[in-house]
């Protein structure tokens, strides 16, 4: 049985506790077509309760360049 995946979309967004993305693929199995969401959470590296904003900003931009490299490896199998 041969199966093919084509990526629809890639959404990203800031959780409570990291940063979340959603992978929609659409698999082809024989006659069959399905929609598939893989989902990918990277955590902040410390709770963002009572962060100052600056800090926050960069704790939210460093999990968010981990996210990223970590879709790149899901996109590319």
């Amino acid at each position: 049985m041969a199966s093919t995946r084509e990526i629809l979309g890639v959404i990203r967004y800031p959780g409570k506790k990291g940063y979340v993305a959603e992978v929609w693929y659409r698999v082809k199995e024989d006659k069959r077509v399905r929609i598939r969401v893989e989902k990918i959470i990277e955590p902040y590296e410390k709770p963002i309760e009572d962060v100052h904003p600056q800090k926050l900003r960069k704790l939210k931009e460093k999990a968010l360049t981990r996210l990223e490299s970590k879709i790149r490896r899901v996109i590319r199998k």
